[in-house]
């Protein structure tokens, strides 16, 4: 039997019946593609592909975490035994590069022994995303992967772009060659013809590959999935929609025969392949323009969503462009964003009372809390789920703990997620569920410290050092701060770097190497800075554990005190009004 690890059955009240039959395309399986490319797909969120060369292999992507990579990379072993010649990293995205140790170790990289190849935007990509983001980055994609949900019918049924996003122990492997913006290298490995191209489309670091041989594409995240892209994605990133289709008409001019991707099951066949990259790009394309075309006319995102609520008939819900893993109003919304920004053009909107405030008005216009939980309650039983969620956010920015509200709430965005056929938007629904009914404490912290996912220091510390120093700089608070001015050096020990971090007055500025005279001086390893960065470990402990040396213990954790801890998922006030 095929294992799937995508919820499936024939039915169910508690899902939308097109999500529920977009889990079939998840089966777990190693698809063989024109003879010597194997794309593993179902084994997580992001589907590694193996190339098998005269002597040796080519992995592409070699996925999310280093257990599911290990598990996928046994797997290949059964093809065969050919020793691991390149590792191709696509982008910037963890699920893309966070097994890499699976299939080569950085004193291999280090040696050139295997190549390890990707953009040379990739590690500054990587440490925006997850150093100075990564707090929020991943508090967001807790909620919108659905890790703290069940499996199951009331629960996680699938990501929308994959089965199960896999949870495990995430690792860098610095890559030893780099290709520059809008480069194009011809490449032949292990007897494999290839042509790595820069093609900028879900982010500006994306290298494609394709095989001459075969005319096989390997598209990484250009087709993001088989469902419509996350132009706009919740977790908090949007992507420019020109480039992408753009890019996705430079993958046209290959008129490939076969279509391989890290989140789709392979495509083959010239004519399917045409078509399945025409109608992906012109959905994107159609977005943007209609945005556009009624952003000229003075609409604002709502009305624009109204006034086009959906794809053309001729691209809505066509095959592999449901919007399961992105949706075309939160596009809509982004693109409208993008152009024009927060602003919609309302002078009321300039200087807008706080929340609260306007809470308290509204409630009181409306007769009062009792009277706005009873429509609430009306609401819902006539099933406006989404107007009983909308009025509930007026009692709930007034008193954060009035359960009865929140109860109502709760039960509300629940059916909505019931109802959806978006995987992201069902699980951030019954996510919030779970917080609206102050479960979702006690289960996130069951999995263990950070909800089972690794400690924020051992996610910076895979970051080359100096990246990890520039990712703190919005770590200091600026209010408390702002008549500081002070130099505290930092020695990586063993290494002949130092790098010197000067608080000057709200501000965090890093010199690299320099012989500005500081007020203190720490010496310590790569891993305790990281975890004294993270406030995992405290400066004076880690001078009583010998991890650091310090004249002045007291000056050097006063300066520490200076900047935020990262925020646990577990405890990001993410908002339910």
């Amino acid at each position: 039997m095929t294992k799937n690890l995508a919820f499936s059955t024939a039915s169910s009240p508690f899902i939308n019946q097109r999500l529920l039959d977009h889990s079939k395309v998840m089966e777990q399986k190693i698809y063989q593609v024109a003879g010597n490319v194997y794309s593993a797909v179902g084994f997580g969120l992001q589907n590694p592909l193996m190339i098998e060369g005269d002597d040796g292999i080519i992995i592409v992507d070699p996925g999310e975490s280093l257990e599911s990579s290990i598990h996928i990379r046994d797997e290949f072993r059964k093809i065969t035994n050919k020793p691991v010649k390149a590792v191709i990293i696509t982008h910037f995205h963890p699920d893309h590069w966070g097994g890499t140790k699976a299939y080569v170790s950085q004193e291999q990289s280090d040696s050139k022994e295997v190549i390890v190849l990707a953009h040379e935007n990739f590690m500054k990509n990587v440490s925006s995303s997850n150093g100075q983001l990564a707090d929020i980055r991943m508090g967001r994609a807790i909620w919108m992967y659905g890790s703290v949900l069940p499996e199951g019918e009331q629960g996680v049924i699938n990501e929308g772009a994959g089965p199960k996003l896999q949870k495990g122990t995430i690792q860098m492997v610095t890559p030893n060659t780099t290709m520059k913006n809008g480069e194009t290298r011809d490449m032949t490995i292990a007897g494999v013809h290839l042509e790595i191209f820069n093609c900028p489309t879900e982010t500006d670091d994306h290298l494609l590959v394709f095989l001459k041989d075969s005319k096989l594409m390997h598209l990484a995240d250009a087709i993001q999935a088989e469902a419509y892209p996350n132009l706009y994605t919740v977790r908090g990133q949007s992507r420019d929609a020109v480039i992408w289709y753009k890019g996705l008409d430079k993958v046209r001019s290959y008129q490939p025969e076969y279509l391989t991707g890290a989140h789709m099951r392979p495509v083959i066949g010239k004519d399917v392949c045409m078509k399945l990259l025409t109608d992906y790009r012109d959905a994107i394309q159609y977005t943007h323009d209609q945005t556009v075309r009624l952003v000229n006319h003075g609409l604002t995102p709502d009305y624009i969503v109204d006034a086009l609520k959906q794809l053309p008939p001729h691209l809505y819900h066509e095959d592999r462009i449901g919007e399961f893993y992105g949706t075309f109003t939160q596009a809509v919304r982004a693109i409208y964003d993008t152009y024009i920004g927060w602003f919609d053009g309302n002078p009321a909107s300039l200087n807008k009372i706080p929340p609260k405030e306007e809470a308290i008005k509204m409630v009181e216009l409306m007769g009062g809390r009792d009277a706005v939980l009873k429509a609430c309650e009306e609401a819902f039983d006539r099933k406006e789920y989404q107007w009983c969620s909308q009025l509930a956010n007026y009692p709930i920015r007034i008193k954060k703990d009035d359960m009865e509200v929140r109860a109502i709430k709760a039960k509300a965005v629940r059916q909505l997620g019931y109802l959806t056929e978006n995987a992201t938007w069902r699980n951030w629904y019954l996510t919030c569920a779970l917080q609206l009914e102050g479960a979702f404490d006690a289960i996130a912290a069951q999995a263990g410290p950070n909800g089972g996912f690794p400690s924020f220091s051992k996610t910076i510390v895979e970051l080359p050092v100096d990246y990890m120093f520039e990712s703190y700089k919005p770590k200091l608070n600026g209010p408390a701060s702002s008549n500081i001015h002070i130099f505290l050096k930092c020695i990586i020990d063993g290494t002949t770097d130092s790098f010197i971090l000067e608080i000057r007055k709200g501000i965090l500025e890093i010199h690299h190497n320099s012989d500005i005279v500081c007020d203190e001086t720490i010496i310590a390893s790569k891993e305790t800075f990281a975890e004294i960065m993270a406030k995992d470990l405290s400066v004076h402990d880690a001078i009583k554990q010998d991890k650091a040396i310090v004249t002045t213990p007291h000056f050097a954790e006063e300066f520490f005190n200076y900047f935020d801890g990262y925020t646990s998922f577990i405890h990001m006030p993410f908002t339910f009004e």
